[in-house]
């Protein structure tokens, strides 16, 4: 069984930010613009409002109506911060230096800021890789952050994965409300994750073969301090073959 080659592919460091406010509409738009944009360094892009349609499988019938929700989503992202830091400096960067939304057209022009483009461009092992369409594939928005955040602690060779991280973590980089007890963390992310990530799709499909989350104690009273969360992605074939450092 083969799946499409839309590959997402970014420097880690993008892992920080929590999409706090996008909705699954807003990730799945975004992802796939990301995916268009993978090694075309800052370069100005333009894509047609059906290219970026069809890969998102956005579902919504009329132009307005897309064009809005992506207006919806730059909008979004353009009140994120993405900060970097050392030592010596730090630094506030917008990912886009350009994004225009020709509704005549039905184009979108998007250009990757020069300070920031190695987020979409460097080549090298601190990278997170996954397939486009098993996001889009996923419908709530945790399972979805979930996933990239998965995949970001994949071994290439054999396809399986373990994410170990403390809670306050976790909460930080879902954007997990403070309100939420362990008991909602389970029902409304893990259990609705491991459904998704589970079930097969109408090929047969499944986004992971296995999914386990195992918490971990403090050492002194009962509350959990950390998850450690296993996975391992279905065997499937990919075509075409790809070289998964260039893609």
């Amino acid at each position: 069984m083969a799946i499409s080659n839309n590959v997402v592919r970014y420097n880690n460091g993008l892992n920080g930010v929590a999409l706090r406010t996008f909705s699954p509409v807003d990730m799945d738009l975004f992802w796939s613009i990301c995916s268009k944009m993978k090694r075309k360094q800052s370069n100005q892009e333009i894509f047609s409002f059906a290219e970026i349609r069809e890969i998102s499988k956005y579902s919504q019938r009329g132009t307005e109506i897309f064009a809005t929700d992506v207006i919806q989503m730059a909008d979004k992202l353009g009140g994120m911060a993405f900060y970097f830091e050392d030592e010596h400096t730090w630094e506030r960067l917008n990912l886009f230096q350009r994004f225009l939304v020709d509704k005549d057209k039905e184009t979108l022009t998007v250009k990757v800021n020069e300070q920031f483009e190695f987020i979409l461009n460097s080549i090298g092992t601190n990278f997170t890789r996954f397939e486009l369409e098993n996001m889009t594939k996923l419908k709530s928005s945790y399972s979805k952050e979930l996933y990239r955040q998965l995949m970001a602690h994949r071994d290439i060779s054999t396809k399986k994965g373990a994410w170990f991280v403390r809670v306050e973590d976790f909460r930080e980089l879902l954007a997990v409300p403070n309100s939420f007890r362990m008991t909602n963390i389970d029902k409304r992310i893990f259990e609705v994750a491991k459904e998704e990530f589970l079930k097969s799709d109408k090929n047969g499909i499944q986004i992971f073969s296995s999914f386990k989350v195992e918490k971990v104690k403090a050492r002194s009273g009962n509350k959990i301090s950390s998850f450690k969360i296993y996975f391992e992605e279905s065997k499937i074939d990919r075509v075409p073959l790809i070289n998964w450092l260039e893609s």
